[in-house]
């Protein structure tokens, strides 16, 4: 069968699936995303095993179906930034940046405590704390917005603490890189390649790797977001005024498509931040823009019509547990750390920030969940023979096990009820009794007419 019907036949199958499994979830107070990931579970290694059937395997096919998801991840993180209510973001700012610290710093130190406890040497525990430290904002973003509370002020913290902790993540993978000569990570963006060339050239930069790269790493990151979000705070308008101009089906939806994954390509090649970070800032500029509406639209429908749902089932093709043999133990310690620093560490720096305590229970929560620079740093640890097939096996599982827990997770933390969303129900409900007040009063002038 041509590549090009088999990705179709594995659309065809999976899609579908996801959407009837997720329907099924929401009737029973279930979080549709878990359905979608539970499809692709059970498409995995460790159920049917479906991208190594003698139909799949080995063919263009299930490449493309992998690259295709992983589009999808870009789209659902732009939809998150269109989404984001910026002024509370902003005024999230500081208490983003102590979640986020303490989000990584809590993982990171404990989570290699408890690795050497088991055995490990330091060496490797180092790197399985390095895992643990980065949140994945694509599946807390999705949460949200399934629940309708991508506007609240735990949102804005989770977002922002997510982006930045992601951020910091990559200044532990430069530090595990200088630490083990990890030639593997020259190829990750441009500030390790320009590194690798400055130590080679100068003896001085040399006999220093880790401030050498630390210091390109945060020059990058800085210039990124700096140029990054002024020049689409710029040129965003003029931009989708001028895509409209275009005598085309859909031209805005297609010409902001190409930008957005413009910006995915340049966070992870000249920024050195995940892809993922790339598409949400231009989201959130788009979030101001004013002519947002144009682009929303047709963004909710191709992402979760189609590339949203990819995204999450290939998060759960990616799972074998039959790999972890006899270290069920190690994986079920580094678990309970990966979901316990979380929630004590960022609802810690929440609550210390002046946050209530169910909206800082809401904010750990939402930090729960671990994404690419996880699964980047396991990568590095595995390619450089510092980890061994199960414990890779057992990052890769608890990646996997933290993303289908937080949805359930900050569900219920959403469930339980605080002061503050008292307030903000009653601001709500005095909004709509003014817009109903300017209906009315609108419907007496043209009655009048």
């Amino acid at each position: 069968m041509p590549a090009d019907l088999q990705l179709a036949l594995l659309i065809a199958i999976l899609l579908p699936a996801s959407k009837i499994i997720a329907s099924l979830c929401t009737r029973l107070g279930i979080p549709p995303i878990i359905g979608e990931l539970m499809v692709g579970v059970a498409a995995g290694p460790a159920c049917l095993n479906m991208l190594h059937m003698r139909l799949f395997s080995g063919t263009p096919a299930t490449d493309a179906f992998l690259l295709l998801a992983q589009i999808g991840g870009f789209v659902l993180m732009f939809i998150a930034g269109l989404e984001t209510d910026i002024e509370r973001m902003r005024e999230a700012g500081p208490t983003a940046f102590l979640v986020a610290l303490l989000g990584v710093v809590w993982p990171f130190f404990l989570g290699a405590g408890t690795a050497h406890l088991f055995g490990m040497s330091w060496n490797n525990a180092w790197f399985l704390g390095g895992a643990l430290t980065a949140t994945s904002v694509s599946i807390s973003a999705r949460t949200l917005m399934d629940a309708g509370k991508m506007t609240s002020p735990e949102a804005s913290v989770i977002l922002g603490a997510a982006v930045i902790d992601d951020v910091m993540g990559l200044f532990v993978l430069a530090f595990l890189a200088a630490a083990c000569n990890a030639k593997s990570s020259a190829a990750f963006g441009l500030a390790p390649q320009v590194s690798s060339w400055i130590q080679t050239t100068f003896p001085v930069a040399g006999a220093h790797p880790l401030v050498v790269e630390i210091a390109l790493i945060l020059l990058s990151v800085t210039s990124f977001f700096v140029v990054g979000y002024g020049a689409a705070k710029k040129v965003i308008d003029p931009l989708i005024r001028l895509f409209r101009k275009i005598d085309a089906t859909e031209a805005v939806t297609s010409c902001v498509l190409a930008l957005m994954l413009l910006y995915a390509v340049s966070a992870e090649w000249l920024g050195s931040i995940a892809g993922i970070t790339g598409a949400y800032l231009l989201g959130y500029v788009c979030a101001e823009a004013k002519l947002k509406t144009l682009v929303e639209r047709t963004f909710s429908a191709i992402g979760h019509g189609l590339l949203v749902p990819l995204f999450f089932i290939s998060i759960g093709l990616s799972s074998n547990f039959r790999a972890l043999g006899g270290h069920w133990l190690l994986f079920g310690s580094v678990f309970v750390v990966a979901v316990i620093t979380k929630v004590v560490g960022c609802g810690t720096a929440a609550l210390s920030m002046g946050m209530g305590s169910v909206q800082s229970l809401r904010v750990g929560c939402g930090m729960i969940s671990r994404g690419e620079v996880g699964l980047i740093v396991t990568a590095m640890a595995a390619g450089t023979g510092i980890f061994n097939e199960s414990e890779v096996a057992v990052m890769v599982g608890v990646v996997l096990l933290t993303t289908l827990v937080t949805p359930l997770i900050m569900r219920g933390a959403f469930a339980i009820h605080c002061p503050e969303d008292l307030d903000d129900s009653h601001l709500v409900t005095a909004l709509d009794g003014r817009l109903i007040s300017s209906e009315l009063s609108m419907a007496e002038v043209e009655s009048q007419r």
